[in-house]
């Protein structure tokens, strides 16, 4: 097809819905959608216990393995396997496998798998050997990625602006490699930022806020921090308190973004904005902001309100007096000199 193709992979470790007894052999690997499955497998040809791969090997070294992939559907499924790197999506952290034309740099680009395309009949299983060699100059730390089967065929267009993008899906075996050596945990919180909507009437209407910040693994251990956000104000009286969050496990080296709304923003104030970020190992990160609240767009229209007031003031006074039937009072004239009499005779 011509337009651009975007895979959806599926790389959970949980476990599949139960599936009938005519289907391929052994209860459901770790990962799947329903139509077929990835996983770990063993030399009976079922499935193994395993949820995922896990290895330890130093640089240098070269670890082997069988992926088992299972049609459970009743037709064929026709499936390109790769190795891909993990990340975590940037705004909910969740675990995410690279796409096969994105560049791999760590356990994708060392996986080989013993063939790279697959065609399975009607609830059928097979596994295939691959070998993960670690390359001498392997950084100390846990390395993430995944064995992707990808059904070739597009299941669906999706219309984004004006182009067509087809869809297809795909589902992952995680692989967790650790190579030997000093571990670095890490964390770190970044671009904390506060943004506010003040209204006209802050006594009427209450303020809308919300703060945005991000966490960078910044170790070579994954790590599932939690946070704690508070708001002081002046004096040092806290203003606002949010509920500590246990986030989601970040991939070394990757980050997240966090957002939390904040109701009723102080309209008046000095306020400081603290994060702090907990993990295990003692891992510990804080960031900090502050603002100083003024209401200025209620000052600003009640400086309106005034203005127009007061040049407003003396036209509603002259008004009013015409209405009650007063008038300003005029001077008396000045005397006429040729008409008063005591300058009668006189010339």
């Amino acid at each position: 097809m011509s337009f651009p193709v975007r895979a959806a992979v599926v790389a959970a470790a949980c476990a599949l819905p139960p599936v009938p007894a005519h289907a391929a052999p052994g209860p459901p690997p770790a990962t799947g959608n329903g139509a077929w499955s990835v996983g770990p497998a063993n030399r009976s040809g079922a499935p193994a216990a395993r949820p995922h791969f896990a290895f330890q090997a130093p640089p240098g070294a070269t670890v082997r393995d069988s992926v088992r992939v299972a049609n459970l559907t009743d037709r064929p499924l026709t499936f390109r396997l790769y190795g891909a790197d993990a990340y975590n999506t940037p705004r909910d952290a969740g675990f995410a496998l690279r796409a096969e034309n994105e560049p791999r740099r760590g356990v994708g680009a060392w996986t080989r798998l013993d063939a790279a395309a697959l065609v399975l009949p009607p609830r059928t299983a097979r596994e295939i050997p691959f070998r993960i060699s670690v390359p001498g100059n392997a950084t100390p730390g846990e390395h993430i990625g995944g064995i992707v089967a990808l059904h070739t065929a597009v299941e669906a267009v999706q219309r984004t602006g004006g182009a067509r993008i087809g869809l297809r899906r795909a589902v992952a075996a995680r692989v967790y490699l650790r190579v030997p050596g000093p571990a670095a945990p890490g964390v770190r919180a970044d671009a904390l930022t506060v943004t506010r909507r003040e209204p006209l009437v802050p006594v009427l209407n209450e303020s809308r806020g919300a703060l945005r910040y991000t966490v960078v693994n910044t170790g070579n251990l994954r790590i599932t921090p939690t946070a704690r956000v508070r708001a002081t104000g002046l004096f040092g009286r806290t203003v606002a308190e949010w509920s500590a969050r246990r986030l989601p496990e970040i991939l070394p080296g990757q980050s997240t973004v966090v957002d939390l709304p904040w109701n009723g923003p102080p309209p008046l104030d000095a306020v400081t904005v603290r994060v702090e970020l907990t993990a295990a190992d003692g891992v510990t990160a804080h960031a900090r902001t502050g603002f100083v609240a003024v209401p200025w767009a209620a000052l600003l229209v009640l400086a309106a309100t005034v203005l127009l007031t007061w040049s407003a003031l003396p036209r509603a006074t002259r008004r009013w007096r015409r209405r009650a039937g007063r008038r300003p009072e005029t001077p008396p004239a000045a005397p006429d000199r040729y008409t008063d009499p005591s300058y009668e005779g006189r010339g």
